[in-house]
């Protein structure tokens, strides 16, 4: 029977076989799951309470009604903000030096990617320890050079905790940045730089007038996937705070967390993953849009 069907029946039957074990993965693992949390944040449920009951919207109304949300929110969005911008402008620079022909070029490159290949929960132990208020390293390195009269408390301090989060996010993401960017960098014709050396170009025009330019559509992708990447962090928030001091550094991943696990409101902690899914793709569509529109001009 199989013989007996036209050869584009056969292939699209032979790609369905292929494509029918992901789909099912992707219905078991993606969908499946933000279907049932979707219809979970509509009712109430605790782990208390196995009996689930419909209350309509009464999740959505309290939290968007709840100062607590909003902090968190706004502390997602300063930490987003601090740490893509400053990925951004390291991961570039980086990524302009290393394409340059120097010397061991191969090597540093290797050595740039070391922080992206640890992975985020051995980063995050490596930074308590740095922070340490009593002998951590960064203290010790603050006193001894006569930056700081006393130690701090990076972690434990409201005034320094999210910074001290979000050089740790830094620390590990720019690489990825700066490998993603370098990629772009190494794609653009050297015979462009050749035309605009010729016509008297400078080096920072040359950067300005044909780097960024070319590099505009690999900046707008990495932006895009860091500023989802950051806004769902929960690993370096988790280990090195959870979420404090006094809430100083509660993030919606973390309110998540404790809405869900630790009040044990499950449907209150699946409305706020469900808002933060809402936010995240009106946010892409709304960004990919705008960027778009822009290099058309």
């Amino acid at each position: 029977m199989f013989f007996r069907l036209s050869r584009t029946q056969r292939n699209i039957a032979f790609a369905t076989v292929l494509l029918l074990p992901v789909f099912v993965i992707m219905m078991l693992t993606i969908i499946a799951p933000l279907v049932s949390a979707i219809a979970l944040s509509f009712s109430d449920y605790s782990l208390m309470d196995p009996d689930r009951s419909w209350n309509q919207f009464r999740n959505y109304t309290e939290l968007l009604g709840s100062s607590e949300f909003y902090h968190s929110f706004g502390i997602t969005l300063t930490y987003v903000a601090a740490a893509v911008t400053i990925d951004l402008l390291l991961g570039l620079l980086t990524a302009v030096l290393l394409n340059r022909n120097i010397r061991m070029r191969s090597f540093l490159r290797s050595l740039f990617m070391i922080p992206w290949a640890i992975p985020t929960i051995v980063t995050a132990l490596i930074f308590l320890w740095i922070y340490q208020p009593d002998y951590g390293v960064l203290n010790y390195m603050m006193t001894r050079s006569g930056l700081m009269s006393e130690n701090v408390s990076w972690l434990q301090s409201m005034d320094w905790a999210l910074a001290a989060i979000t050089v740790v996010a830094v620390f590990r993401q720019t690489p990825q940045v700066s490998v993603m960017l370098l990629a772009g960098l190494q794609n653009i014709p050297a015979s462009l730089y050749e035309a605009a050396r010729i016509d008297g170009a400078s080096g920072w025009k040359m950067f300005l007038h044909v780097t960024l330019p070319l590099l505009k559509p690999v900046i707008t992708s990495v932006t895009l996937i860091m500023i989802v990447n950051n806004f769902q962090m929960f690993t370096l928030f988790f280990t090195l705070t959870n979420g404090g001091p006094a809430g100083s550094t509660t993030s919606l991943a973390i309110l998540t967390y404790e809405t869900a696990f630790s009040r044990y409101e499950l449907g209150k902690g699946s409305a706020i993953g469900v808002i933060w899914l809402i936010l995240l793709f009106v946010f892409s569509v709304l960004f990919t849009r705008y960027m778009n529109r822009n290099s058309e001009h």
